[in-house]
């Protein structure tokens, strides 16, 4: 009796183990099937995935070029300098405007550093691509797209050039290369 017993329970444990068997290939079959389905698509997104990013890459490797950006090595430390120009302008509270040329010494174009510096910072990204050195980056920040030379007035002291003010600043080494 014992001997029919064990042969039941190992008949009902084989054909549970053929069960689950079965159960994971037939769930096997219809996950190759779905994704054999929707390989084709998934491919051909993935490839125009690629070729979209090669052509990106392609464009922004030609702006580089254009900007001459290419084959600067750009040192870390100048991007830290403009902003920290910039953040010392700012936190002056003065104004900023252009002297005249020919007639008086009033400030003409006055406009308060705030605004000023907002301006500034986005002509600050194109001028480091241009200055190799920080003092060749503050000359060209203090003056405006005709060649005139930026003035600052903080408080009630007599207006300075921008770049003598910079150079003047503690902090603000613009010979340190």
């Amino acid at each position: 009796m014992f001997r029919w017993v064990c042969l039941s329970l190992a008949t009902i444990a084989a054909a549970g183990l053929l069960w689950m068997v079965n159960d994971v290939r037939t769930e096997l079959k219809r996950s190759t099937q779905t994704v054999n389905e929707n390989l084709p698509l998934i491919f051909a997104r993935t490839q125009r995935t690629t070729e979209t990013l090669v052509a990106l890459s392609e464009d922004l490797k030609q702006i580089r070029n254009l900007t001459g950006a290419a084959d600067v090595v750009r040192d870390k430390r100048m991007t830290a300098f403009a902003d920290h120009v910039l953040d010392a302008i700012r936190d002056s509270g003065g104004e900023i405007g252009l002297k005249p040329k020919l007639i008086g010494t009033n400030l003409k174009d006055v406009q308060p550093v705030g605004d000023w510096v907002n301006g500034a910072r986005k002509e600050a990204l194109w001028l480091l691509v241009r200055a190799k050195t920080k003092a060749e980056f503050v000359e060209k920040l203090s003056k405006n797209i005709y060649g005139s030379d930026w003035y600052i007035r903080v408080g009630e002291k007599e207006a300075v050039k921008l770049a003598d003010w910079i150079a003047d600043q503690k902090g603000l080494d613009v010979s340190a290369d």
